[in-house]
């Protein structure tokens, strides 16, 4: 895939900048624009990875035994970049899910977590992204992704609520047909 022309980036911000009052010349400024685009490209990253790395499994170590069993990994941050206004949603994310054949490597579930957040997104979108990747790529018996994210539109302009968290939760699988299987889930993040 093509990677991003830092220079037309930065050109680009410097004119929005000028535009906007921003003087480039004083020593605070004068990087700004190439720093600010360097930003916007490794926030938007995500867009533009191979699946490729993130899908490593395990099945000779998923014996009957231990396969069934929920696995769960919390509070991966990740930053993407809200679409509407492309100011920054710093996200909590869970994933859970119940294998049945293949278990994922821990560090891949934040590699996909990190894939789909770090783009411009919404949260929900990034939710649904993640759980369908991993209820695809190991078939999966049931996955759960819940976001809580700190949205920096709401925050820092607007109705500049800087307390306000919002939370999607998305359901597949054991997690949306049982609610044995989803209540568990909740019951294990209560209890940390």
């Amino acid at each position: 895939m093509k990677q991003p022309d830092l220079n037309l980036i930065a050109e680009h911000y410097s004119a929005i900048l000028t535009e906007i009052g921003a003087d480039l010349t004083s020593e605070g400024m004068r990087e700004t624009p190439l720093r600010a685009a360097k930003a916007l490209v490794e926030m938007t990253e995500g867009s533009r990875m191979d699946t490729a790395n993130l899908t490593k499994m395990f099945t000779a170590e998923c014996q009957k035994a231990i396969c069934h069993d929920m696995v769960i990994v919390e509070d991966i941050v990740e930053v993407g970049l809200c679409e509407h206004h492309l100011l920054p949603i710093i996200m909590s994310i869970t994933i859970a899910y119940v294998p049945d054949q293949k278990i994922l490597g821990l560090s891949k579930l934040s590699r996909i977590a990190g894939y789909f957040a770090r783009r411009w997104q919404n949260q929900e979108r990034t939710a649904h992204l993640i759980a369908e990747f991993i209820e695809k790529t190991v078939e999966a018996l049931g996955v759960a992704v819940l976001i809580e994210g700190k949205h920096m539109c709401a925050m820092a302009r607007g109705v500049r609520d800087t307390h306000s968290v919002m939370k999607v939760n998305v359901m597949h699988g054991a997690f949306q047909k049982d609610p044995n299987v989803r209540n568990e889930l909740f019951m294990r993040l209560k209890s940390k």
